[in-house]
């Protein structure tokens, strides 16, 4: 169903879909609670309403009715409220309602900066989160909450915004490169000017690149002890959709 939601925007010359990114299942149980119950709250009172001939029909009807038509509301909203990450840029769509749709978008070369929050017991417990982008030279920016593993997301357009930083065969290198002598010696620099609590935050972001880093070697080691056995393929592009 991903082509459905493409076909809502024009690509340009050349542009591929990487990855679309919608809001994370979990966080719409408040909404699936609501078509539940009203599926079955009538039912409770099938026999009185049934009493009143016609009209009870009609209020046992009407909110099932009403559900059905909630649930699909609920359906599209999140189909279409989506984040579409391209090659060349980002594009936002905001559905709100059946009549109701806001698409945004930021090229790469537009684009100031990638964040990602996670707040709350239950956004780290299930791994979710909002992702922010934020244009240059103005206060505008794109964002989309509640999405599922947003660090990951945040890598992923990070990655593409330094065209440099690609593989022989277009896709994302997600090796960072070290920086030079003059670079090093700037954030050492800078690292001396640090108060204590903003050295324990970097050294909580250091650690964390360590960690990542020692994952995704272990997972390269992997990938390639399976493609040598033959029990692995890889896509051309290198870029699993969800």
């Amino acid at each position: 169903m991903e082509d459905i939601i493409v076909k809502k925007v024009s690509l340009k010359a050349g542009e591929e879909v990487v990855a679309i990114v919608r809001h994370f299942g979990l966080t719409l149980w408040p909404k699936f609670l609501a078509v539940i119950l009203l599926f079955v709250l009538p039912f409770f009172f099938i026999f009185p309403l049934f009493k009143w001939g016609a009209w009870g029909v009609v209020l046992f009807l009407s909110p099932i009715l009403l559900g059905a038509l909630y649930a699909i509301r609920t359906f599209i909203v999140w189909y279409y409220n989506a984040f579409i990450i391209t090659n060349k840029r980002v594009i936002d769509i905001d559905q709100r309602g059946f009549f109701e749709r806001i698409v945004s978008e930021a090229d790469f070369s537009e684009i100031k900066d990638v964040s990602n929050r996670r707040k709350g017991i239950w956004q780290t417990i299930f791994r979710y989160g909002d992702i922010r982008i934020q244009i240059a030279e103005t206060d505008m920016g794109l964002e989309i909450k509640n999405v599922r593993a947003p660090a990951d997301v945040q890598q992923l357009i990070s990655d593409l915004l330094h065209p440099s930083r690609r593989k022989s065969d277009g896709t994302p290198d997600l090796s960072i490169a070290p920086p030079d002598n003059e670079e090093f010696k700037i954030i050492k620099e800078n690292i001396a000017d640090l108060s204590e609590k903003q050295l324990e935050e970097l050294d909580g972001l250091v650690r964390e690149k360590i960690r990542q880093a020692k994952l995704k070697r272990l997972e390269e080691i992997k990938n390639i002890g399976q493609k040598e056995e033959g029990s692995t393929h890889i896509p051309k592009n290198g870029i699993i959709r969800e």
